[in-house]
């Protein structure tokens, strides 16, 4: 590394204890951690804190052998950082000791901790055999998540659930949604080839650059050509049908990349709405680069009376909050942050939101409905107990979906061939209503 990793090293744990003491956000953790900090190192700093995320549990469990008594917060997250650096292989180990060690004296509370921090460290490398030799037979250590979700998923998927498992802690490939407005499938491949990257289309409008690189590398980003989305999430023009000049609510909006499909696609009147104020000029970003239009809103889609504002409209678009469940390959962080009564919590508040948004939906029109989620609570069975109280609501189908359900589990290859390849976990429902 160009960058000096004992920096880099001390600079993440400062983040990953933020992430351990207050359970907040990986993302959370870059913006605290990277506040002030030049580009070279941002880039290295978030290689070295996704890298302890996805060897977590491995980590934990090599703690609770090598140390006795739990270290002091600093002291500990210097030892996670450094122990999942030498778990992953990238970096020769005597230079991930001696730069840890060097990554502990740069801080005055964590100086004392440095010979500790290296007897720790090449004890580990001296029993790695023996002490890694339990990961094999641990769930957790195998999947890298907590048991309760393990749990959670093999119950749901009896005959899928080490594919899923082992799926979501892969790393993601780069996808972009061609802007069909602007430019074909093919030609942008050929751009692709052009600018010496590989383009392998994924989905009806979704490609896979290889290698990935930052958005300023892909050809024609910032021209609108194209934008950064899972081909599993690229599927709302495929399933809900349009005409020119319908008014169209996208709920829960933010940051606005199912709005700008809908307008790549369509001439409509649209209104993108967000609950909070700080990611609603995302939309406004992610429309601007597009040279798109839309009504943005801010508010809660859960809200009667700020809903029955915007008035009726002839199609309603809901990407529901939900646990993410579906991609935790892109937020490996998910499964750590969550708790088991978290996804009660949330389908309780999807159920709110339906429940609001149906009553601004007039007979004949139909709403989408969307989680990034593979637990049944928010998908399937969120919609089996909203028909049952809705005798109005009914499933359409559609070539995509003839029950008017779609179910897309983690996966790097899909069975049917009318779907997306290598794409994140999502759940579609069609609902039409009926005079």
């Amino acid at each position: 590394m160009s960058t000096s990793l004992s920096k880099a090293i001390a600079i993440s744990a400062i983040g990953w204890q933020k992430m351990l003491s207050e359970s907040c956000s990986l993302e959370k953790a870059l913006e605290v951690c990277l506040a002030g900090q030049p580009n070279e190192m941002k880039g290295v700093v978030q290689s070295l804190l996704y890298t302890t995320v996805r060897h977590r549990a491995k980590v934990e469990l090599l703690l609770g052998k090598l140390v006795k008594k739990p270290p002091q917060e600093n002291t500990k997250a210097l030892l996670y950082i450094a122990l999942a650096l030498l778990l992953e292989g990238k970096e020769k180990a005597f230079t991930v000791v001696n730069q840890a060690v060097d990554a502990a004296k740069m801080n005055a509370e964590t100086a004392w901790s440095s010979g500790f921090i290296n007897a720790v460290l090449r004890n580990f490398l001296r029993s790695r055999s023996q002490l890694t030799t339990g990961f094999k037979t641990n769930l957790s250590a195998q999947f890298n998540a907590p048991g309760w979700w393990i749990s959670k998923v093999r119950k749901a998927y009896p005959n899928q659930w080490r594919g899923i498992l082992s799926t979501q802690n892969k790393q993601p490939p780069l996808t972009v949604r061609v802007n069909r407005s602007q430019i074909s499938v093919s030609d942008f491949l050929l751009k692709l080839e052009q600018n010496g990257l590989t383009g392998k289309q994924v989905g009806p409008w979704a490609v896979v650059i290889e290698p990935a690189c930052p958005v300023n590398k892909i050809p024609g980003f910032f021209e609108g050509l194209c934008s950064i989305q899972d081909a599993g999430s690229q599927l709302v023009t495929e399933l809900l049908t349009l005409k020119e000049g319908d008014r169209v609510l996208d709920a829960c909006a933010a940051p606005g990349g199912k709005s700008a499909q809908l307008l790549e696609t369509y001439k409509l009147d649209l209104t993108a709405m967000e609950i909070d104020p700080k990611r609603a000029p995302r939309i406004k970003d992610t429309l601007s680069r597009l040279n798109l239009n839309a009504k943005i809103v801010v508010g809660d889609a859960s809200d009667e009376s700020c809903v029955e504002k915007l008035g009726d409209f002839d199609a309603i678009v809901l990407d529901a909050p939900c646990t993410a469940s579906g991609i935790v390959r892109r937020h490996p962080d998910i499964v750590w942050s969550r708790r088991p009564e978290d996804v009660a919590l949330l389908a309780q508040r999807q159920r709110k939101i339906l429940e609001t948004l149906w009553k601004r939906l007039p007979s004949g029109k139909d709403l989408l409905y969307i989680v990034c989620s593979v637990f049944p609570e928010e998908g399937p069975e969120q919609i089996k107990c909203f028909l049952e109280k809705h005798p109005e609501a009914h499933l359409k189908g559609t070539p995509l979906a003839p029950d008017g359900v779609l179910r897309l589990l983690p996966t790097e290859q899909e069975a049917d061939k009318n779907l997306p390849t290598n794409h994140d976990g999502f759940f579609y429902a069609l609902l039409t209503k009926r005079g």
